[in-house]
């Protein structure tokens, strides 16, 4: 397994503990996308590619996702609307756990306690954003040299 450090020359700790291929410059279903990392939303059994944003405010997912979900989902945190590319939509920030899945024999899986908005009126993919998820966490993104070698390196913030 690969891994990357942090730290001085004299005192290095390992940070990634899992990583995995990603797409680049993708589509997921008909959404464009320029990364798109795989995960699994609560227990579901299987896993789903979703849109690594960095730009997003919030986690997203849709009414499909939602209503797979459904039953484990706890009471919304509020409510509120989001100014989207497809427009405004309402919906509700809600505790949800994101695993994101690993390679087999590139380490651990990692499941983020995310802040997620959740609305019947998002239509696109599954979105990873910044607050509530990807702050919790480290993470890096190596394009590789050709075509296919992208490696989306993730540990716990610590």
């Amino acid at each position: 397994m690969r891994h990357l450090f942090k730290g001085t020359d004299k005192e290095r700790s390992e940070w990634s503990t899992g990583n995995a291929a990603y797409q680049a410059i993708c589509k997921i279903d008909s959404w464009p996308v320029t990364v798109a990392v795989r995960c699994r939303i609560e227990t579901l059994e299987s896993g789903c590619s979703a849109f690594l944003d960095t730009g997003a405010e919030w986690s997203m997912i849709g009414e499909e996702m939602a209503v797979a979900i459904n039953g484990q989902l706890g009471p919304p945190i509020r409510s509120l609307t989001m100014s989207t590319r497809l427009g405004t939509i309402f919906g509700e920030l809600h505790r949800v756990s994101i695993t994101l899945l690993a390679d087999p024999g590139q380490g651990d899986e990692l499941t983020i306690e995310s802040t997620t908005f959740v609305s019947e009126e998002w239509e696109g993919p599954v979105v990873l954003g910044y607050r509530g998820f990807l702050e919790r966490m480290r993470f890096a993104l190596d394009p590789g040299i050709i075509p296919g070698e992208q490696i989306f390196y993730f540990g716990l913030a610590e």
